[in-house]
């Protein structure tokens, strides 16, 4: 049989179909040989938007930058299809002054592709470019933390200085920014988006407009026009750095950042405990607490102001909760403060906040029978942050109260209340799983009665359990069952709550002692149930009702299950 290769057809010749290149430099050559500028952007805005961006790869950069600067009005829109390396050619074929004209004009294109134009530039184009405003090199010197990077230059080990001198630099660069005096707004929305999309490059362009001023400061004849404008540099030589041996500062030092972050007074109990102390201990337990602080915040790697506050509050909720573990009183804290170490007692504050979390992950197997503020609850409990309340100086685990809510957004929750829903949610799910079965039958009662709160659905199986004998909540129809309920066990009536209390009583004990998990969850439903009783005894009437609007009765036989 013959091997040799049939012919190639016409139609099976790809050789004849453009490749995306070809045919982008196709379109660009027929756009230049339209006539006048109008037509050649009438040719570009009927592309679609990728045919749109290859031309504009193809098309010359001078070509380009006449099409934008001859209509800014129609044709700047443009600038959002072009391809990063074609604004580079545009932004460096004229002096740096107009390339900064190009960056203002690609960040005020009003859309995301031009705003994001200038984060794909080098540095060095960009640090040029930006020297050319008076103003930006008038307040140069204010647009990173050298202030705050030379404070904490006296706290830091070398390394720790040299490992971290990037976060100090960066730290507030926001609000550095937004407190610069550029009149120049485009300019200053140039700056801005060099901050959010890369900000590591914003970093590293005003570091080297820095190290470009100082140098033209040096040697202000060659560079007469730009100096016109005085500069304003930060007294700071990064290489000037302390010894491993120089790693902290004398406590009373006014240069100390750590002081403003720990305010004498800022923890009234701690101050109270410490107020009979004598001078030399109340020394060393200041050296001690600013130690730690300092461990926290470098630990984190942010020296933005609002995180080190947080590393503030987590220090301190761990001495205040550490300091309650040796007794309730000030007395019993002072007297852990004459002789304990405060990183001793730190640690058994950090102990009980990971108690939290892991009492909130063991909890993880009732989930399915949870209302959703509860599953909300021990999500945000995988992930507490310990602080002190902003107002009363308590400590408080910071919680999130919905899902990928901000860090800034979540709600200091006192540590009892903590306690008290972390009680109530294994107590109700252990209930629920044991009373209503599967986490289908949950869902059920949860849709039908229309209430989706745990407390709602229990005080309407305790109605459910004293008028019908059932536990059924999704049978109860508030505006009747409620009523119903205050005319039969109210007060003053021959039964009364008592009857209520030991209906409830009676329905627990049904209940096979198999189907209760761990050993003491019948114990808590049963004080979780008469709660619900006390209740539903002083509740307003009106309140009661008003929940929900209830489930249809089930005319049909009962769950099957063990507590019927």
């Amino acid at each position: 049989m013959s091997t040799e290769p049939k012919p190639q057809t016409v139609e099976d010749d790809t050789s004849l179909i453009p490749t995306p290149t070809e045919a982008a430099a196709l379109t660009a050559a027929r756009i230049q040989s339209l006539p006048t500028l109008t037509a050649q952007a009438d040719a570009l805005w009927g592309l679609p938007a990728l045919e749109r961006h290859d031309a504009l790869g193809a098309l010359p950069a001078p070509l380009v930058a006449a099409l934008i600067e001859g209509a800014p009005e129609r044709n700047t829109g443009l600038i959002a299809s072009l391809p990063a390396e074609k604004f580079q050619q545009i932004a460096n074929l004229g002096t740096p002054e107009q390339g900064r004209a190009w960056l203002e004009r690609a960040v005020g294109s009003g859309s995301l592709a031009g705003a994001i134009l200038p984060s794909l530039m080098t540095a060095s184009s960009l640090a040029d470019m930006l020297l050319t405003d008076p103003g930006m090199r008038r307040t140069l010197h204010n647009l990173l933390n050298f202030e705050r990077a030379e404070r904490w230059r006296q706290l830091l080990t070398t390394n720790e200085w040299h490992k971290n001198i990037d976060e100090l630099l960066m730290a507030d660069a926001d609000e550095l920014l937004k407190k610069a005096t550029i009149k120049n707004q485009s300019l200053k929305a140039v700056l801005q988006s060099l901050l959010d999309f890369v900000p590591e490059l914003y970093l590293e362009t005003i570091n080297l407009a820095l190290e470009r001023a100082k140098y033209a400061e040096d040697r202000p004849e060659e560079f007469e026009d730009l100096t016109r404008t005085p500069f304003g540099l930060p007294d700071m030589d990064a290489t000037d750095t302390p010894s491993d041996g120089e790693a902290a500062i004398s406590p009373g030092a006014d240069t100390s950042p750590l002081t403003e972050l720990l305010p004498e007074g800022g923890d009234p109990v701690f101050a109270l405990a410490t107020a009979g102390l004598t001078s030399v201990r109340k020394e060393q337990l200041e050296d001690q607490l600013k130690n730690l602080l300092r461990a926290e915040i470098v630990s984190t790697g942010s020296f933005a102001q609002a995180e080190m506050e947080r590393a503030a509050g987590r220090v301190l909720f761990y001495l205040r909760v550490g300091l309650e573990s040796f007794g309730p009183s000030v007395e019993d804290a002072a007297r852990a403060l004459e002789t304990r170490h405060l990183n001793e007692i730190s640690a058994l504050g950090a102990r009980a906040a990971e108690e939290y979390r892991q009492r909130s992950l063991s909890l993880s197997g009732l989930r399915d029978w949870l209302d959703g503020r509860q599953r909300q609850f021990l999500d945000a409990l995988k992930q507490p942050e310990a602080g002190v309340h902003p107002q009363t100086r308590e400590p408080v685990l910071w919680l999130a109260g919905r899902p990928r809510q901000p860090r800034a957004e979540w709600h200091p929750t006192p540590l009892a209340e903590v306690t008290a829903r972390l009680g109530d949610a294994a107590a109700w799910g252990a209930l629920a799983r044991a009373a209503f079965g599967t986490p289908e039958r949950m869902h059920t009662i949860f849709a039908t009665a229309k209430t989706r709160t745990w407390d709602e659905a229990l005080r309407r199986t305790v109605v459910a359990l004293a008028l019908y004998r059932r536990w059924e909540p999704e049978l109860v129809r508030p505006a009747e069952d409620y009523a119903a309920f205050r005319r039969r066990y109210g007060t003053g009536t021959q039964n009364g709550v008592d009857a209520v209390r030991q209906i409830v009583l009676d329905a627990l004990d049904s209940t096979p002692d198999a189907a209760w998990k761990p050993h003491d969850a019948k114990a808590r439903a049963r004080d979780l149930l008469l709660r619900a009783v006390r209740e539903l005894e002083t509740m307003p009437l009106s309140s009661a009702s008003g929940n929900g609007n209830g489930g249809r009765r089930n005319g049909g036989r009962a769950h099957d299950h063990p507590g019927h």
